[in-house]
């Protein structure tokens, strides 16, 4: 494999994932004879950041393949490589000679050029023949002309009357000396007409110049290029030496020397349209790219004035040659329309379209880079030939009024720039009025295909005989640029000649991005531009859901969908067994055993590269197998892979996309996912079951990264799983050091799963903020033992990672992670499926028995089984037990699955929510439910340690953010045991009451999860509740008066609070005080809480004095059956000790709502009031503080699974 380059420090350079290629033109005139040169296209390349991405999908997937490392070619277990004595020798990258402007032109730094070097050159220096010649006889093109004809006519009659060759060199010495000082003459006179036209006013128009971006460009050019042209060919030269498509005569391919010269391109003038959308953005660019006039330069001058020159080499036979591609220069008027969007970065489309042709011209010599060698596009017709087939290939790209577009969007999402932007679903009703073609014996038998360009993407019936066919058939049809017209042709079917195409239609799917959904559509048949038909048709563009990026660097995940667009490619293989000479291999894709990619075939390689990828639109993503067929070249299988499309995604998303082939070698297999809503698709039908629960308990944070001018951020904790929030922490207010001491799961299909954990600030009025976040890599806590079976996983000890924002590595996470496998059992659906396949087998067996009976062959020979049919290797399926629902039960931890099928409702535009225990919120929302009468099909889960305990709860809300202290439209609570009896077997229906009414129809199942160890205490039903503190005594205090006594009270503090929940009376004069007073508080998690007491000396003048600081670790003491009395030992502010409390706790088991409705003016837990009234000093307070409000809440779709609690937190 090929290496990436390094700069002169040794070290590779700092660029992005990829390169930003444009084109910048302008043009050349004059000519030293007066005629007009051509036109010409350049390439400029511009160097890209870390956040930007290739706008090439096969340079970006070569650079991949280009930086991987040697010491990754690790064999299988099951390769013999015992005959293998060598390794094809691969070609490597070459470094290039030069780079830059400054290379090129072999500038030193004694070169720079003063203002005499610059107004010096050879025109400014006469000749001794100007002097002489009177200036009637030269400097015009005519004379330029003249001299030439005369000297070839003087050299002609030398020949004719055979003289010998000495004259003509005299002619040639004369007439070269009077040509020479005829064109300088001539080239000043030039300038001085351009001079002239530059210094007259232009006429007004409603263009604007751009001369304040040119001088900005030009200062900085001569320092910007070098970094181009060194990224350009750092990044292009090992794509080149591993590009798979060069023959292998080809021993090395490089670029040799790269500038772009010191002359920048040029914007010439721009224009605003006006009346356009509100939305909408429409500019006119006009661009240049012209080289610098080097025919008058001196020396010296030419060393800091460069054109941009290229020079590839290519090594072949043992031969260097050199192809060079110089002084390129272009001029073109660009159409520019961005449609704009309010996220970040706020332009959703750029469409760039040509106003007319480019102009371009350039020199290509073969061989050289001297004069002497032969300009390629000297040849006749050659250049009129490449403008020709530019017009012709670029023309239906560029041209107006077609256009190039840019989805922004999804380029920031790290998606290629073909993919696909969306799904168009076109309902097809019928066509009438067709008209075939007349023939003898020619009947009409019609079918349509639909595409785009040349693209034939899906295909109709066909209709028998009819000039008025009937389809009603729909088709879903995936959509790169919505600048492209849809391509609509029916063609007439013939049995044993071609098919002939009888109209087409070209329809304009822009309108689709204001109106996504557009039915009763009839356009007619075109042929030879007159109508031979009408069709009548429906379409509906449903785009793909985009994780929204913030300018801050956080990320707004998209809706975790069942349906969608997979993007799969199939880079490449390796280790196969192939021998010394190597195997000629092609891989084929198949999804659900239908072929969708089969590759080209690589020759005599063990090492194949393909990189070749489709996109498929994916209706039932949970249930769709892959399978990846590696082939030599007699179509026989030599390796394969069995996997489904979710393991697919979640390798790709951790970097582990090497897969081992059943017989010998890997194959690297890259996924992507970009989830769209389809309507009618199985958007939460087809649910992936979990393999178990991951349980995350986040302690704490410190040291966090402080967003705000005034005050402190207001901290919370939020869990992902491949991008898609799962659960979320209370927020703390107004600390740098928050404590959540919260208990959440996260369900999961895939060890190769991406677990992320990220710290965000709650923002009032705009979108909360990031304040850095880390990965956890679940393939160390997810293991399978010796028979194939996932095991419990515990951390021993807390974790501690930092994390890590867009301005640096900032904070501390304190956290542990433990994994409880499920027992896989089978759905009532895979029940279903298994009989119903069951009694189709048996069917078969008995025909396949008949037809051998009838043949006369043996009823129980078995046919040969396809060569394709190996299991391969992949996905080890565990074998899934099938239990009823009173065996599924008797296992009371699990994971609920709920679908909800559909809904009727009082109120439309709201939202359904989920949640579970005490979960502050949602475990689960839907999409905004916009009819009263809605098919939903949308299924959650939610981990439940205690079933018999445990309750559900659904919430009809007007925002899908608020939490559960929120004031829903309509809401029910369920026992979760309950819901699941009603709804396992059947579907049954739940029914909402309050200000508004809804009944939704729901189903449930059960997937049972195994706790080895039990269930931790902290997820026990009995761990939330209503704590009491009755602060008894304390004896042993010091003495802080200088009576030789102490003025006592007590402060009780929950956890790292900063306000107590409760002050007892002061005692004065005493080192023994009995207060007898009691308070309480609301823990969410007793069994990680602390009681912090402090003891203080009250004085009437000065500030308190602290005599002593003693905890109550909760967990130690067992407050279930009854008051426990406990001895707190209290240590001074320098460890010594300081005497002891006596206090008495009693808990009572209670739902705590730990959080604000959001738009409240506090964050933190709810106060307790008056339900804790002391004995001595009256009504208690709760652990909530006043912090800064929430108005807009939390965004986005909030899954969290289960809350502990013990901080201040609300959204």
């Amino acid at each position: 494999m090929a290496t990436p380059q390094t700069n002169e420090s040794g070290k590779s350079p700092d660029i992005g994932t990829g390169s930003v290629t444009g084109s910048v033109t302008g043009s050349v005139t004059g000519s030293v004879t007066g005629s007009v040169t051509r036109s010409a296209t350049g390439t400029g390349t511009a160097a890209a950041s870390v956040d930007q991405l290739s706008l090439n999908p096969t340079l970006d997937l070569k650079r991949k393949q280009s930086t991987k490392a040697a010491a990754e070619l690790t064999p299988s277990e099951d390769l013999d490589i015992s005959n293998v004595k060598t390794k094809p020798a691969p070609r490597k990258p070459i470094e290039p000679t030069f780079r830059g402007w400054k290379e090129v032109g072999k500038y030193e730094e004694n070169d720079a050029l003063t203002e005499e070097d610059e107004n010096t050159d050879l025109l400014s220096k006469g000749s001794s023949i100007d002097s002489v010649l009177p200036p009637v006889i030269y400097g015009d093109w005519y004379h330029n002309a003249g001299y030439l004809i005369v000297g070839g006519l003087l050299s002609w009659i030398v020949g004719w009357f055979r003289f010998s060759i000495a004259p003509v060199f005299f002619i040639m010495v004369v007439f070269s000396i009077l040509y020479r000082a005829s064109v300088k003459k001539y080239r000043g006179v030039l300038r001085e007409q351009a001079q002239r036209e530059f210094s007259i006013k232009k006429i007004e128009t409603d263009y604007e110049s751009m001369d304040w971006a040119n001088y900005f460009l030009e200062q900085f050019w001569a320092y910007l290029e070098p970094s181009i042209s060194q990224i350009v060919c750092d990044q292009a030269n090992p794509i080149m030496a591993s590009n798979p498509y060069v023959p292998a005569f080809i021993k090395a391919l490089w670029i040799d020397s790269f500038t772009l010269g010191t002359k920048p391109p040029r914007v010439e003038c721009v224009k605003t349209m006006h009346g356009t959308a509100d939305d909408v953005v429409v500019m006119d660019w006009g661009f240049s790219f012209t080289p610098n006039s080097l025919v008058d330069a001196n020396f010296k001058q030419l060393k800091s004035k460069v054109n941009q020159k290229t020079v590839v080499r290519i090594k072949l036979f043992g031969v260097s040659i050199p192809i060079t591609v110089s002084d390129v220069s272009c001029k073109g008027l660009a159409r520019v329309r961005m449609r704009m969007m309010t996220s970040f970065p706020h332009v959703e489309t750029i469409n760039v379209s040509m106003i007319e042709p480019l102009d371009f011209d350039f020199n290509t010599k073969i061989g050289g880079e001297s004069n002497f060698w032969w300009e390629v596009l000297s040849l006749p017709g050659l250049y009129p030939f490449i403008n020709e087939m530019v017009k012709k290939y670029v023309g239906p790209m560029l041209f107006s009024p077609l256009s190039f577009q840019l989805n922004v969007q999804q380029l920031l999402s790290g998606n290629a720039l073909n993919s696909a932007i969306g799904v168009l679903a076109i309902t097809v009703d019928s066509a009438r009025g067709l008209k075939g073609f007349s023939s003898i014996g020619n009947t009409l038998d019609p079918y349509l295909t639909f595409g785009f360009k040349s693209d034939v993407l899906a295909k109709s019936t066909t209709k028998s005989d009819t000039k008025a066919p009937v389809w009603n058939e729909t088709f879903y049809l995936p959509v790169t640029s919505l600048s492209e017209p849809l391509h609509i042709s029916v063609v007439d079917f013939n049995d044993f000649r071609k098919d002939r195409e009888v109209g087409v239609i070209l329809f304009d799917i822009e309108s689709c991005v204001d109106n996504p959904k557009q039915s009763g559509l009839s356009a007619p048949f075109l042929r030879n531009n007159k109508p031979v038909g009408e069709l009548s048709f429906a379409i509906q563009y449903m785009p793909t859901l985009e994780p929204i990026k913030q300018a801050d660097g956080a990320v707004i995940p998209p809706p975790d969908l069942n349906t969608g667009i997979a993007s799969i490619t199939i880079e490449e293989a390796k280790q196969l067994r192939g021998g010394d000479k190597g195997v000629s291999a092609y891989a084929e894709l198949k999804l659900n055993n239908d072929s969708v990619l089969k590759t080209n075939l690589i020759k005599n390689s063990n090492s194949p590269g393909w990189g070749s990828s489709t996109e498929e639109i994916i209706f039932n993503k949970a249930k769709t197998r892959v399978k990846v067929l590696i082939k030599d070249k007699n179509d026989r299988v030599i390796g394969q892979v069995n996997t489904n499309l979710n393991s697919l995604i979640d390798a790709t998303q951790v970097d582990q996309t090497w897969f081992p082939l059943s017989k010998g070698g890997e194959v690297r297999i890259t996924t992507n996912w970009k989830p769209v809503s389809i309507e009618g698709g199985s958007a939460g039908v087809g649910y992936a079951p979990p393999i178990g629960a991951v349980r995350i308990s986040i302690k704490d944070a410190e040291d966090l990264i402080n967003l705000e001018t005034i005050g402190k951020v207001d901290p919370y904790a939020k869990i992902l799983v491949n991008g898609v929030e799962r659960a979320r922490t209370v927020a703390c207010e107004s600390t740098l050091h928050p404590t959540w001491n919260e208990i959440h799961y996260a369900t999961v299909t895939s060890p190769n799963q991406k677990l992320t954990i990220e710290v965000m600030d709650v923002e009032a009025h705009s979108p909360d903020r990031t304040l850095g976040s880390f990965d956890v890599k679940l393939t160390d806590i997810i293991q399978k033992d010796e028979t194939g079976h996932y095991i419990e996983y515990i951390d021993t000890k807390p974790r501690t990672s930092k994390l890590i924002h867009k301005k640096g590595m900032k904070g501390y996470v304190h956290y542990s992670i433990s994994f409880y496998p499920a027992i896989p059992v089978m759905s009532l659906s895979e029940i279903k499926e298994e009989e119903e396949e069951k009694k189709k087998a048996e069917q078969e067996a008995a025909a396949a028995a008949e037809a051998a009976k009838a043949e006369g062959k043996e009823p129980g020979a078995k046919p040969a089984a396809k060569e394709d049919d190996d299991e391969g290797f992949g996905d080890v399926m565990e074998a899934k037990e099938k239990l009823t629902l009173e065996q599924l039960i008797e296992h009371t931890s699990g994971v609920f699955v709920y679908e909800i099928i559909d809904g009727t409702l009082s109120k439309d535009d709201v939202f359904l929510q989920a949640f579970f225990d005490n979960n502050m919120f949602n475990n689960f929302v839907t999409t905004e439910i916009k009819r009263k009468k809605a098919k939903l099909g949308l299924t959650g889960d939610a981990v439940i340690p205690e079933l018999e305990w445990s309750q559900a709860t659904f919430r009809l809300v007007k925002n899908n953010d608020d939490n559960r202290a929120a004031k829903a439209i309509a809401e029910t609570s369920i026992p979760t045991l309950q819901l699941l009896k009603n709804a396992y077997s059947k579907p049954t229906k739940i029914k909402l009451s309050g200000a508004g009414e809804a009944t939704f129809t729901v189903q449930c199942s059960w997937i049972p999860l195994v706790y080895h160890a039990g269930i931790p205490p902290q997820d026990s039903i009995n761990n939330a509740g209503i704590l009491t503190v009755e602060v008894l005594r304390a004896e042993g205090l010091p003495a802080a008066d200088s009576n030789g006594k102490s003025d006592p009270y007590v402060e009780l503090f929950l956890n790292t609070e900063k306000k107590s929940f409760h002050k007892t009376k002061k005692v004065k004069k005493t080192l023994s005080p009995e207060w007898n007073e009691s308070g309480e508080v609301e823990v969410a998690n007793r069994y990680d809480s602390d009681i912090k007491l402090v003891c203080m000396d009250w004085d009437m003048a000065e500030k308190d004095d602290l005599l002593g600081t003693g905890y109550i670790h909760l967990k130690e003491y067992d407050t279930t059956r009854g008051p426990v009395e406990a001895e707190v030992p209290l240590f001074g502010e320098n460890g010594e000790s300081a005497g002891k409390a006596f206090v008495r706790l009693s808990f009572k088991t209670q739902f705590v709502m730990n959080v604000k409705a959001r738009g409240t003016a506090a964050i933190g837990l709810t106060t307790v009031g008056s339900v804790g009234a002391g004995v001595g000093k009256g009504v208690t307070k709760g652990v909530g503080t006043v912090g800064k409000g929430i108005g807009s809440g939390i965004k986005g779709i909030r899954r969290g699974l289960r809350l502990g609690g013990g901080s201040s937190g609300s959204d």
